[in-house]
This record gives structure tokens, C-alpha cells and sequence, in this order.
């Protein structure tokens, strides 16, 4: 039988169909979303380990972008132009042209930039308490 004339025929059978297919979605959202709900990075691990390389503009909140050529991290975005000034944010000042000379993709950041980096991360974040009223994440093992 099509399937387009039994719905004419019986337009309860297209809504069964249908609410099956919700039934079925909203249980892979829960199987696909309920870990997402537990989890909790820890907050006591360092965003920033010492010796790894970091990419240009890769961003630690509270710290703000790496910036490679300059083995450190800033509050704008390499070579960020601000129109109202009419300058380029790079290596923790504003100048009138972008930075080409150092326009590196990557870079180890100073002993300094990862230790300033952590504090920072650190000092921005609301609770070091894990969710759900226990330390650490659901999945990790630890409690």
C-alpha cells in the first residue's frame, strides 16, 4: 500500500509515525546529551602546560590569545584591528600597520606566559567544585 494514500486514508497512522520518529529523537538526544551533563573539565589542571607548542590566537579564558611570535598571551587576537583607534592589537600594544615579521603559526610560549596563563585561567573560574554537589566529573573516575 503507498504510504501517501493510507495517511489520506488514515491520518492517525501519519501522526503514530511521526511521533515515533520524535520518541526516537529525543532518545538519541539523551543517550547523545546526557553525558554532556555530567561532565565537568577539571578545573585544577593548567590550560597551558610548559614546553607545548601553541597555535597563533589559540585562546585560554581569562589569559586571553596566544600570540606566537610574541611567546605570550594578550587580551585581543593577533594583528586585531580596532577601527575607533585605527590600529593592530599585536605583542600587548596597538600599532598603525599589522605585524608581518613575526606572523608565525606556532610557537612554545615563555616559562612566564604559561605561568601567568594558569593564574589567570584560574582566577577566572566561578567554583573548583565539580557539578551535581561532587568534586570532579561523572566520568572520570575520580571523585
Amino acid at each position: 500500500m503507498n504510504p501517501i494514500s493510507s495517511d489520506l486514508i488514515d491520518p492517525e497512522a501519519a501522526k503514530r509515525r511521526r511521533s515515533a520518529w520524535v520518541t526516537i529523537g529525543v532518545a538519541a538526544a539523551l543517550v547523545v546529551g546526557a553525558p554532556v551533563l555530567f561532565y565537568q573539565c577539571s578545573q585544577d589542571e593548567d590550560p597551558v602546560v610548559e614546553g607545548q607548542s601553541y597555535a597563533n590566537n589559540h585562546y585560554v579564558p581569562g589569559a586571553g590569545y596566544y600570540h606566537a611570535g610574541y611567546h605570550g598571551f594578550f587580551p585581543f587576537r593577533y594583528n586585531h584591528y580596532d577601527a575607533g583607534r585605527g590600529s593592530y592589537f599585536y605583542g600587548g600594544g596597538w600599532h598603525s600597520s599589522p605585524d608581518t615579521a613575526r606572523n608565525l603559526t606556532s610557537s612554545v610560549p615563555s616559562r612566564s606566559a604559561v605561568a601567568s596563563a594558569n593564574n589567570q585561567f584560574h582566577s577566572t573560574q566561578a567554583s573548583r567544585r565539580g557539578g551535581f554537589g561532587r568534586t570532579g566529573s561523572f566520568f572520570s573516575g575520580r571523585s
